[in-house]
């Protein structure tokens, strides 16, 4: 999915496990929630992190991403609910 962000925009990614985001041009800052790293992208540079956390990505010029799904094509989100209609009775898993 490509995504093109405006100085000063802001695009969240529900559960970022597994998502390469890249980006194509411009700089943006990333942070994943309750995690003290912080991460700054620029043209050419892409970061990944396996952990379901929620992350916001801020445009700190105009800028244009590339976020690609985790391995096998389908957010971790959704293979988890697909896995539980798959075996009704189960619970989800709990988030770290």
């Amino acid at each position: 999915m490509m995504i093109e962000l405006a100085h000063r925009g802001l695009h969240q990614l529900p559960d970022a496990a597994g998502q390469r985001i890249q980006c194509q041009s411009g700089t943006v800052w990333i942070t994943l929630d309750h995690d003290t790293r912080d991460v700054v992208l620029e043209q050419g540079e892409s970061f990944s992190s396996p952990e379901h956390k929620r992350a916001l990505v801020y445009a700190l010029s105009p800028a244009r991403l590339l976020i690609e799904p985790p391995v096998g094509g389908k957010p971790v989100v959704q293979a988890a609910t697909s896995l539980r209609n798959a075996f009704p009775g189960t619970r989800a898993p709990v988030p770290a």
